[in-house]
């Protein structure tokens, strides 16, 4: 084999090309097929490493999942302990909590930013915990006097909201009638409790409750939980062996949070096509249009067999 001498000049057109290789490629399409999962996810503003986890736990479960056999029929004939979220499921109060957030990132996000163009963008791309949310739009809340400035700013927002004209926040219109159809379950259930778990204050939770008269529907409330996964797993310590336990949510955070939990299952409840595709690419074990879906639940992994042997 003969050497070239040191210094023979290579002409640039013979230098090595790149090549790409079956790997190559099919790299290329795994990413892509990331990418779309996160989309599908709600991705938006700069992405969080949460984001890419996100994509990755439903690429890596979805074929278990579909596997799965899960029970179907009335919450009350499967479930000692219902846990319910409350704003966006018993609360309608989305409106207002989203216009405050697109408000708030006019006023605080970085310009360079692209932000979600109007208030129901917002509303299926949000994700708690809410810190988590504005960091993707370049507001920082680490520090207490950034904390303080922020919170300023969301009183000022807040007003301009409560100004606005707009259908004031209410509990949706099944909310009565779930909440009988749970209480006559409780006579052939002595073992069945009603949950709330909330961030919001309890002023903000049980106002209206009271003046809907319901409050006393609910055996226990926890109110400013920002741990909702802690506080799940409290119910489900203190049931030990007879625990049945149930989360109702309508973000992704809440699906998670009872995923995190062995045992737990996670009703999704998702008003709206886009809301409902978003909260099915996390996997719950049920998801309905409206709490009423809850008192006749379908398997959200055996619809997801029959679409793959369409």
């Amino acid at each position: 084999m003969e050497f070239a001498p040191n210094n023979t000049k290579i002409n640039s057109e013979e230098e090595e090309k790149p090549v790409f290789t079956a790997q190559d490629l099919q790299d290329r399409e795994d990413f892509e097929y990331i990418l779309s999962i996160m989309e599908k996810q709600g991705a938006v503003g700069i992405t969080q490493p949460i984001d890419y986890m996100d994509a990755l736990s439903y690429r890596d479960r979805l074929q278990k999942f579909r596997e799965n056999i899960v029970l179907e029929g009335s919450v009350t004939a499967m479930f000692n302990d219902i846990i319910f979220d409350f704003d966006g499921v018993l609360y309608d109060s989305t409106y207002s909590a989203y216009r405050a957030v697109e408000l708030t990132l006019e006023k605080r996000g970085d310009k360079s930013i692209p932000q979600p163009p109007t208030t129901a963008d917002i509303a299926n791309s949000y994700q708690a915990p809410f810190q988590d949310y504005y960091k993707r739009f370049g507001i920082s809340l680490k520090t207490p006097e950034e904390i303080a400035s922020f919170r300023d700013t969301y009183r000022e927002v807040q007003a301009q909201v409560n100004g606005e004209h707009h259908t004031p926040s209410t509990l949706y219109p099944e909310v009565t009638l779930v909440l009988d159809k749970l209480k006559e379950a409780k006579k052939n259930n002595p073992k069945l409790k009603v949950h709330i778990i909330s961030a919001g204050s309890d002023k903000q939770v049980k106002t209206p409750l009271i003046e809907a008269g319901i409050l006393d529907d609910f055996d226990e409330i926890h109110t400013e939980c920002h741990d909702k996964t802690a506080m799940i797993k409290s119910i489900v310590d203190k049931n030990n062996e007879d625990a049945k336990v149930v989360m109702i949510g309508d973000l992704p955070s809440d699906i998670k949070d009872a995923q995190q939990i062995e045992g737990v299952k996670a009703i999704a409840v998702a008003r709206g096509s886009t809301e409902r595709q978003r909260l099915g690419m996390y996997l719950p074990d049920y998801i309905v249009s409206d709490l009423e879906g809850i008192l006749s639940l379908k398997s959200y992994s055996k619809e997801l067999r029959e679409q793959a042997t369409e």
